[in-house]
């Protein structure tokens, strides 16, 4: 593909405007107008595509959003292999997603949705995914607490799946920095499938994020063998936050004490890190303790980041001369007249900036006839029959 670096787009517009402007001021002026031509026009070469992250799996509804997400033009979300002609997606609204996504996954759903300006990617499809439900914690059963963890109960009015979840406390000691539950007598279990590209998930309940650092499952076939995996982030990829968190461990991060029985585990202990003057918390509850293998698919999306360093990371405004705008040159064009204009109504030659704009938009035409959009269109169910 061609590209153009910043400094050719100033030499570009610098034969084209009736002025003088310094190297500080087009920075400016240029990004602005790459911005506005991105929200314009959703341009073919803005067009990126990276695997989902975890894998796709079935009754699991939120991933990681591409950083780069141009408001939610979301192209596609293609199986790696094997694809059926009948495969498609439909965009909706995040609220819509909430209502819809256990009872209403044919045609599969699609939604982004931004909390506090996170984005998160919501999909919900039917997925032949091999899982092992390790416990359902709906009992407390042989589960004992794990550190301050303590005053184990079954929770039937709070919880997530199944007919409850298990409920437990934080200490008022103030000597350990562990808390959590621990089962040393499962029902005997398989992690063998799962051991290179599997996920372990639960369901999390957190009172307080206060002086909570990060959660680890210890999983094997006794307290002194086992896999251990920790995370910092929930499955979203998102902070911990007060309140049901779905946690996934994934296998490819796990490192192993002594030599785990892999198809005879019926160790697990699954806690948090946190601070010692973390103590005398109540309501903590886990629920669905689960190993899941997943599809591979990839996300397919307009970015919102046009400009490329010359150490090839994108960015969404250059920085430096050397940076540059991956295009081809009926785009390149588009955005030269842009700037223009920008620039233009920058040197307060409102005429010319006129005779540029009508340029701009003459090409915009042509462009979008010629390329129209590939974004999936958002719809929004107007009543339920």
């Amino acid at each position: 593909m061609p590209s153009f670096t910043q400094a050719e787009l100033n030499t570009e517009v610098t034969a084209i405007v009736s002025g003088s402007f310094t190297a500080a001021n087009f920075l400016t002026v240029s990004n602005r107008a790459v911005r506005d031509v991105l929200s314009d026009i959703d341009l073919r070469s803005s067009i990126r595509s990276s695997a989902l992250s975890p894998n796709l799996f079935d009754d699991v509804f939120q991933y990681t959003c591409p950083s780069d997400l141009k408001g939610n033009k979301v192209i596609d979300i293609k199986p790696q292999v094997r694809r059926e002609s009948s495969d498609r997606w439909d965009l909706i609204t995040a609220e819509e997603f909430d209502r819809m996504k256990q009872e209403c996954r044919d045609p599969s759903l699609v939604a982004v949705s931004r909390d506090d300006l996170v984005n998160k990617l919501l999909l919900s499809r039917i997925i032949d995914d091999q899982e092992t439900v390790i416990d359902v914690l709906d009992v407390v059963g042989d589960w004992e607490g794990y550190g301050e963890g303590e005053n184990l109960t079954a929770d039937v009015d709070d919880y997530v799946k199944g007919s409850g979840s298990i409920n437990w406390d934080i200490s008022a000691t103030a000597d350990k920095t562990t808390a959590g539950i621990y089962n040393d007598s499962l029902d005997t279990f398989d992690v063998s499938d799962y051991l290179t590209n599997g996920s372990i998930f639960v369901w999390a309940y957190i009172s307080s994020v206060t002086d909570l650092t990060n959660f680890i499952i210890r999983i094997g076939s006794s307290s002194a063998v086992y896999y251990s995996i920790t995370i910092t982030t929930n499955n979203e990829g998102a902070a911990f936050y007060a309140g049901w968190n779905l946690l996934r461990f994934d296998f490819a991060d796990a490192s192993e004490t002594g030599t785990v029985d892999d198809d005879g585990c019926d160790y697990v202990a699954l806690y948090m890190t946190k601070g010692t003057d973390k103590t005398s918390e109540t309501d903590y509850r886990f629920d669905n303790l689960v190993m899941k293998l997943g599809k591979h698919y990839s996300v397919v999306y307009y970015s919102r980041y046009f400009w490329q360093s010359n150490a090839a990371v994108y960015l969404e405004d250059a920085t430096a001369i050397t940076d540059i705008l991956n295009c081809e040159t009926d785009e390149y064009n588009l955005i030269i007249r842009k700037t223009a204009q920008y620039m233009e109504e920058f040197l307060r030659n409102p005429a010319e900036a006129a005779k540029h704009e009508a340029i701009y938009e003459r090409k915009k035409v042509k462009y979008i006839f010629e390329n129209p959009s590939q974004a999936l269109l958002l719809s929004q169910e107007y009543y339920t029959l």
